[in-house]
């Protein structure tokens, strides 16, 4: 028995090393295996580019274009591009002029304000539930909707769609205003992203590597004979020519914030975080390995917090929380908080202080757990709430916290106690949207359909 105890214990001290917070991604894991594709693209391009190089010259259509020796290339000569373009024109990359650079910065950037994102008052009813708990339901797609953005000033609240679509609905009445897709004009794969503007354009942007950029108001899309879009306009994330570029990136950007005074926080899938001063268009801090795994939540703190104003939060698929300011670049905190005797959790989303949470910093993670953290006692933990299913959503308002759940359940949270409140069963599968206001919620999901409610 004492064998079996010894051998437990050194078992236990051996995951506890494995479990160090410091620790970097492994050669074959998730965080690092953008850099093995890349080698293997590399390889794969340099071999191909050698086959073509003995094709030259031959009948082969899809052999690389080469000058003869007359300053024309082969689909010059032939009177189309690679493949026989059919005598489609093709206009050269032209470089892009330096750009613009400002010395004056502006004192509020980006969409919409962080301030203004979570009402820091509610009406009483978000204590008790919603005046009628069935909602207002619109269905709008047979697939998942991935995003969302509200403009309440214009009672509207913007959705992104898995199935190339975005839908404007009335923010009130919870009915849909208009779709934003047609033949010409839209997406061509899932959108991933969308937001407004805060003259109510709409921008969004897709797994096509595409930006569209929507007017306000509009009904319906068009395009003029001259092939410019009436309606909305087209950015190729592929082909358009740069007018700057924020360099440095090694991985795949997994989280981007923009802080109301110009400054650009981004983390990536190897762990990595980079701020950018966009007024300079340059990079002012960098810091490396950040996270064991990817960068799974980052947020900058809410401004009206009086403490934190102007540093942001980062949390990883090591389950850590981490408190940065860049004024001084340095770590302010880190806690260890979606980890447990069965690993670790990566922390899914977060809020961080103001008003509308109640002062705290709130997490949810992949342990199923909402924890709060007091700014005030250097980010202790004050409560855990268990959460039935995998959280994928996360908002605040008026100290209560909102957490869509892959059940098709949103959970009602007060901040200060960590109690539940009650909860709503809002859609059939997981709930991806969430966007609050004083009294009023709309949420959305993997079931196609937003929900409104009213408070």
């Amino acid at each position: 028995m004492s064998d079996r105890n010894g051998a437990l214990s050194r078992l236990r001290d051996r995951q506890a090393q494995t479990r160090q917070p410091e620790a970097g991604a492994g050669k074959y894991s998730a965080a690092t295996s953008h850099e093995m594709n890349d080698k293997y693209m590399d390889n794969f391009d340099r071999a191909y580019e050698e086959m073509q190089q003995m094709r030259i010259g031959s009948d082969n259509p899809y052999a690389p274009d080469y000058d003869d020796g007359s300053g024309q290339t082969r689909a010059a000569i032939s009177g189309g591009g690679r493949g026989g373009g059919g005598g489609r024109d093709v206009v050269p990359a032209q470089r892009a002029a330096p750009p613009v650079r400002s010395t004056q910065a502006a004192s509020t950037r980006g969409s919409i304000p962080i301030a203004d994102r979570y009402p820091d008052t509610v009406v009483p009813g978000w204590r008790r539930g919603p005046q009628d708990p069935a909602g207002v339901m619109e269905d709008l797609s047979d697939r998942p909707n991935m995003c969302s953005s509200a403009h309440w000033g214009r009672g509207e609240v913007v959705i992104g769609s898995s199935d190339h679509a975005l839908y404007i609905m009335d923010a009130v009445k919870g009915t849909r205003k208009r779709t934003l897709y047609s033949k010409t004009c839209g997406h061509s794969e899932w959108i991933t992203t969308c937001c407004y503007l805060p003259d109510g354009r709409v921008v969004s942007g897709g797994m096509d590597s595409k930006m569209w950029m929507w007017p306000a108001g509009v009904l319906e899309m068009k395009l003029s004979p001259d092939g410019i879009v009436a309606s909305g306009k087209l950015f190729d994330c592929c082909n358009i020519i740069e007018s700057s570029c924020l360099p440095g990136l090694v991985a795949p950007v997994l989280e981007m914030k923009l802080s109301p005074d110009g400054i650009v926080a981004s983390g990536d899938r190897s762990g990595n975080i980079i701020l950018w001063d966009t007024t300079a268009a340059g990079e002012s801090w960098r810091i490396k390995n950040c996270h064991a795994g990817h960068v799974t939540a980052l947020e900058w703190f809410d401004y009206g917090d009086d403490n934190y104003a102007g540093c942001f939060v980062t949390g990883g698929q090591d389950g850590l929380l981490k408190v940065w300011d860049p004024r001084d670049h340095s770590k302010v905190a880190q806690v260890e908080l979606h980890v447990n005797e069965r690993g670790k959790g990566a922390l899914g989303d977060v809020c961080a202080g103001g008003p509308s949470a109640a002062g705290m910093v709130v997490t949810c993670g992949a342990d199923g757990k909402m924890n709060t953290l007091d700014p005030r006692m250097s980010f202790a933990l004050c409560n855990t709430t268990d959460l039935p299913n995998f959280p994928y959503s996360l908002a605040v308002a008026g100290g209560i916290a909102i957490v869509g759940l892959g059940n098709g359940q949103v959970y009602f949270v007060d901040i200060a106690s960590g109690d539940l409140l009650y909860a709503i069963g809002a859609n059939k599968a997981a709930v991806r949207c969430l966007e609050v206001c004083e009294d009023r919620l709309m949420c959305s999901g993997d079931d196609g359909k937003a929900m409104l409610y009213h408070f």
